[in-house]
């Protein structure tokens, strides 16, 4: 029945800031919906609850309250919605007597921004030189095949030059200079 702008709410560690969602109703009915956080003393919503009509969408927003050092684990957002019938009934009232609800779990986490562009910065350099050793180990291949190739070449040679001795040379020759005088 909803969708919601975000996967993960992430706050930079060390830093007062307002992150800003949307909780959209794809269904054709109109839904009420109730945020609660499992970390109150750390984070304010601005609206905690309200009504969203048929394909309609609701922005609201989160904010920490201290530019923390420590990273929160297990902090998370539970929003819970369902079909609204009775547009006469104090949402208060319907959440108070409602007993099973569906919900959507937000985790919410504080990112080392330093740390991540170390990592990042780290990778990078990882990278690079991934490339450069493959740039060497290609190098060498080709060295080494052209190594082959002239090792190969050479065997050749020796096997045409020490295939020709001084008594096979002996009939050759005179087999060639017939063969040319006949040809004239």
């Amino acid at each position: 029945m909803i969708e919601v702008s975000h996967k993960c709410l992430q706050f930079q560690q060390g830093l007062l800031h307002q992150l800003r969602f949307k909780i959209k109703n794809v269904s054709d009915v109109t839904i009420t919906f109730r945020i609660r956080c499992n970390n109150n003393t750390h984070y304010k919503l601005e609206h905690y609850m309200g009504l969203i009509h048929s394909h309609q969408d609701f922005e609201n927003s989160i904010q920490n309250f201290e530019a923390s050092d420590m990273k929160f684990s297990g902090d998370q957002l539970e929003i819970q919605y369902a079909e609204f019938l009775d547009p006469l009934q104090d949402l208060k009232d319907f959440w108070n007597s409602t007993q099973s609800q569906d919900h959507v779990m937000i985790p919410i986490e504080v990112v080392d921004i330093q740390q991540q562009q170390k990592n990042s910065i780290l990778t990078e350099q990882q990278d690079k030189q991934q490339q450069t050793l493959q740039k060497e180990l290609q190098s060498i291949k080709q060295e080494y095949v052209q190594t082959q190739k002239s090792a190969v070449e050479v065997n050749y040679f020796k096997k045409f030059q020490n295939g020709f001795t001084i008594g096979k040379l002996m009939i050759v020759i005179p087999i060639a200079l017939f063969l040319g005088v006949i040809c004239r």
